[in-house]
């Protein structure tokens, strides 16, 4: 007995392997994407606030902003009264 006699029951193994796997790699595939997206979005919003930093106090009194407003921008929460 070779071992290509048993090559129809190996595949059929793959086969069930490949399916169980399957969704794990698709799991795995969307979570990367995810924390691809959240890194992305991390450093636009660190970029932004490294601009408005550069600002001097009265470009950013001439924008309606203080130093103070950093965190609420940051969070998406600043309003303007």
């Amino acid at each position: 007995m070779s071992l290509y006699d048993h090559a129809p029951a190996l595949r059929e193994g793959q086969q069930i392997l490949a399916g169980e796997i399957s969704p794990l790699f698709s799991r795995l595939r969307a979570r990367i994407a995810r924390s691809g997206a959240v890194w992305a979005e991390r450093r636009r919003t660190a970029r932004s606030l490294r601009q408005l930093d550069l600002c001097s106090d009265r470009e950013l009194w001439d924008m309606g902003l203080s130093r103070s407003d950093f965190p609420a921008i940051i969070d998406g929460t600043f309003r303007r009264d």
